[in-house]
């Protein structure tokens, strides 16, 4: 069948500073999406010394937008297949066609499984630039030589991580954190609340609890199960109470609008991304303030990476039936080391059908590909966008299933690494 497949290399951010570029293509597939016979990582370079613009071709041979590239090394990255067709063009061209410029080179181009940078110059191109480049290209070529791995991280060569991570031996495997010492991570319950009463147990100002009505209580812990070994993929059941969830639900309802892919001048609606989104930041009351505790300590980051303005805020996405999230990565290829590092998923509710989150590049027992989290009232899970040596982790690919019945709520939280300040963690 003919399906539009969508990749987008870097979730919506409000502080983030890179491009996040949607690419849509109709393909003829047999038994299998693009996501799984995707390439991953891809990055286009402009080392010509004035902005350009970055087009694909759909299968009509219709230009689309890809998005805007700076000069002298700029940097677009994103998730797209072999046999998708590109080309640069003139930001002044008027319908974008393919320049023409006085020394162009790899104007217009195919993208093949084996190359992961695809670039353009011309007689405006600085010596330096074009040195720095082959000298990156020189060390992608030495790092494959080395590890048998692409390198797809967002600047090379890249620190290694300095956060501790899990290291999972198999699925299934389980791991119990004991959390009785932390009362701050404690859950917080309100006997007989619904989602339509909710306002009850809440303070006058509506986001604080009422004293008495809301209740923290201690927890003795958390299971964390694998779900995925390549790549590092967990869930962790009953993370969050019913009242927690009803109560994120209802704090971001009035808040929510129609999400958005890109960037800065290049945001823009899409049917990559049919959702509506809101934003919560960590000390908004303490019910968040307890939840981010939770998935520091789960998480095992260092606490200066949760702090508010090192943190993300958490985005509330709120789809209806037949809405998804295409395949994409959370890791961009900007140039910058700073990384979203783990994205932690809130589940906050059961949708009646669908609205799982697939990992369709993820390596399973017996040889079978790709793995989901189904969406689980309460249930909270994370995975790594980077590899222990700072590589990002081609494997790390997921999508927000298309919900088939009623609606799913859903809450990303991204950690980053280094910290968003940009300085290493004092505790790693």
């Amino acid at each position: 069948d003919a399906h539009a497949a969508v990749s987008l290399m870097y979730s919506p951010t409000p502080f983030s500073r890179c491009k996040m570029i949607a690419i849509v293509a109709a393909a003829a597939l047999s038994g299998c999406a693009i996501a799984d016979s995707g390439v991953g990582g891809v990055k286009f370079r402009n080392i010509a010394h004035r902005p350009m613009k970055l087009y694909w071709r759909s299968p009509q041979g219709i230009p689309d937008y890809a998005g805007r590239v700076e000069a002298d090394g700029g940097t677009s990255g994103f998730q797209t297949y072999a046999g998708h067709e590109f080309f640069w063009a003139e930001e002044s061209a008027t319908p974008p066609s393919p320049t023409a410029a006085p020394g162009s080179q790899h104007v217009e181009f195919t993208i093949s499984e084996d190359q992961r940078v695809y670039h353009f110059e011309d007689n405006t191109t600085l010596p330096d630039v074009k040195a720095a480049l082959t000298e990156e290209l020189e060390w992608m070529d030495s790092y494959l030589a080395r590890t048998g791995k692409v390198w797809v991280g967002t600047t090379w060569p890249r620190p290694p991580v300095t956060y501790d991570m899990w290291q999972p031996k198999h699925v299934g495997q389980q791991t119990f954190i004991p959390l009785d010492a932390y009362p701050a991570v404690g859950q917080f319950n309100c006997e007989g609340h619904t989602l339509e009463n909710i306002s009850a147990c809440l303070a006058d100002d509506g986001a604080h609890v009422r004293p008495g009505a809301a209740v923290q209580t201690p927890l003795e812990g958390l299971t964390i199960e694998c779900v995925s070994v390549e790549p590092k993929a967990f869930k962790i059941v009953g993370m969050l109470t019913d009242f927690e969830t009803d109560y994120i639900i209802n704090q971001a309802s009035p808040r929510l609008h129609q999400s958005t892919v890109g960037n800065a001048a290049d945001a823009r609606d899409s049917n990559t991304r049919t959702s509506k989104s809101a934003w919560l930041r960590r000390g908004h009351s303490e019910i968040t303030e307890a939840i981010y505790a939770r998935v520091q300590m789960v998480t095992r980051v260092p606490e200066d990476a949760m702090r508010e303005g090192n943190v993300e805020s958490l985005n509330i996405l709120k789809y209806a039936t037949g809405a998804e999230y295409t395949p994409h990565y959370d890791w961009s290829g900007d140039g910058k080391v700073s990384s979203r590092f783990v994205t932690t998923l809130l589940f906050l509710n059961t949708p009646e059908g669908g609205g799982a989150t697939s990992f369709p590049k993820a390596r399973m027992p017996d040889n079978q590909i790709g793995t989901e989290i189904p969406a689980q009232k309460g249930t909270v899970a994370f995975f790594y966008s980077l590899l222990e040596d700072g590589n990002a982790d081609e494997l790390s690919l997921h999508a927000g299933t298309p919900v088939t019945a009623g609606e799913k709520w859903i809450a990303p939280l991204w950690i980053w690494e280094p910290i968003k300040a940009k300085w290493p963690s004092k505790m790693a």
